[in-house]
């Protein structure tokens, strides 16, 4: 019987360490955990202006709040209203905030109520510290006056320069009672490696990538991804991206609060398509990232519903059966 040479046995290391290096990155190394075991119960939902922009009866608030329980949604990401220019916000949007949230708490006092504050990037100017300062102060308000377990930020796009917003978070985490919540929708990430590879080719206006990730979460005690509006046709493309993400960005940290956002709308432009981008495939790729070995379940969070409004009866059945596990 021959015995392999040395250059035989190099040659079968170097393509056994490829292919273990193909299946750890590209096609993923599996936990074999149950589905259920990575609902932490903590999940998370953006719920519309109504519910303190309109006087909500006793009944109507009741339901909304029993409906979250049922659920496990214990993050609500309710909608206060669109920074104006000056970084301040009409009180008049917010009027019933506090009697939103004294009848809401008496309820359930374990379901957390952050004002989201949202508006484009372009249309407030974060590099004028005056304006910084009026959300700063707009936020302390919301939190310590109004009632607000804390704030969540939707401002769009955030890119990797964009150090003023960075300020913006410091300031308000600075300005905010310690035990109040600083939130952060940001969008999927393109990996450094990527935009390493393809500089020469393409170039985007706006880069979010690991950088902006981990500026922001020195700030932020909650991050929440934006996995939807991906242009993506295929429902096992749309599932990959979504393992693919999950890997990435909860391996960035340890034990930082990271949410999924899916999506339950139905209509949408040219980037959205409601036979991909829906309830099922999006926790489909949750549970497929979180049962990928590269992932940290201990920077997972939850998964977070975009929007309430919008969300069917069918929907919930769906989210119930393959995340909370109801029958």
């Amino acid at each position: 019987m021959k015995r392999f040479s040395i250059f035989t046995w190099s040659i079968l290391i170097v393509i056994f360490i490829s292919l273990f290096f193909v299946v750890f990155y590209f096609v993923g190394i599996p936990r074999f955990s149950r589905n259920n075991e990575y609902n932490k119960g903590d999940n998370a939902v953006w719920a519309g202006h109504e519910w303190i922009g309109e006087r909500k009866t006793s009944d109507q608030i009741k339901k909304f709040v029993e409906t979250l329980d049922s659920h496990q949604i214990s993050n609500v990401f309710l909608h206060v209203g669109p920074l104006l220019e000056n970084g301040k916000i009409e009180q008049k949007s917010y009027i019933y905030s506090s009697y939103f949230l004294r009848q809401a708490k008496q309820i359930n006092k374990d379901i957390r109520y952050q004002a989201w504050l949202g508006q484009m990037r372009g249309k407030i100017n974060l590099d004028n510290e005056e304006v910084r300062k009026n959300v700063a102060n707009q936020c302390r308000i919301l939190a310590q006056t109004v009632g607000f377990d804390g704030i969540h930020f939707d401002i769009e796009p955030i890119s990797d320069d964009d150090f003023n917003f960075i300020n913006l978070l410091k300031e308000c985490k600075q300005n905010m009672p310690k035990e109040k919540i600083l939130s952060v929708a940001l969008p999927d990430i393109i990996p450094q490696s990527f935009l390493w590879y393809t500089n020469k080719i393409l170039k985007f206006d706006n880069v979010n990538s690991e950088i902006n990730y981990q500026n922001i979460a020195k700030y932020s005690d909650q991050i929440v991804v934006m996995l939807y509006d991906t242009r993506l046709h295929a429902r096992w493309l749309y599932e990959k991206f979504i393992e693919e993400e999950v890997v990435r960005i909860t391996s960035l940290f340890e034990n930082k609060k990271i949410y999924f956002g899916i999506p339950a709308y139905e209509k949408g432009g040219k980037e959205f398509d409601a036979k991909v981008e829906n309830i099922e495939d999006g926790i489909l790729g949750v549970i497929m990232g979180l049962n990928n070995l590269r992932s940290n379940l201990d920077s997972f969070a939850g998964i977070a519903i975009y929007p309430y409004w919008e969300i069917s009866d069918d929907e919930w059945k769906t989210f119930d059966k393959l995340w909370v596990n109801k029958k």
